[in-house]
């Protein structure tokens, strides 16, 4: 699983690949249809810190997680023994469902597939 974080201005950033962060096809396809619904988006290292203090403040607006089983699923809270961060009424973004909608519609055919990602099998 990958996770993004939608900022108030409607950019997007995730962690950079650094040998710990999963680079795979999701990932890159969730970058892609960001881009391309007009979305600046940054690879950068993101702390925890910074999560809490942007959820906190409104800087952070939307995080959504990422994977193929999962293809994008909204991420409310984050909490353990010491941290809770979000909220637990928290509904998904209109930025994280538009994402994930494009990227669903390309995956069954609603939506034309533009980057060459399908390939017909029969």
């Amino acid at each position: 699983m990958n996770v993004f974080f939608v900022m108030k201005d409607g950019s997007l950033v995730t962690p950079a690949l650094t040998g710990t962060i999963l680079e795979g096809v999701t990932r890159s396809s969730v970058i892609q249809v960001a881009k391309d619904m007009g979305r600046e988006v940054s690879e950068r290292k993101i702390t925890l810190a910074e999560w809490r203090d942007g959820v906190a403040s409104g800087e952070i607006a939307e995080v959504f997680a990422c994977g193929t089983a999962a293809v994008i699923t909204p991420i409310g809270v984050l909490k353990d023994k010491t941290e809770f961060i979000g909220s637990e009424d928290a509904k998904a973004g209109e930025t994280t469902m538009a994402i994930r909608e494009q990227l669903l519609g390309i995956q069954t055919g609603t939506v034309k597939d533009t980057h060459g990602w399908l390939t017909r099998l029969a």
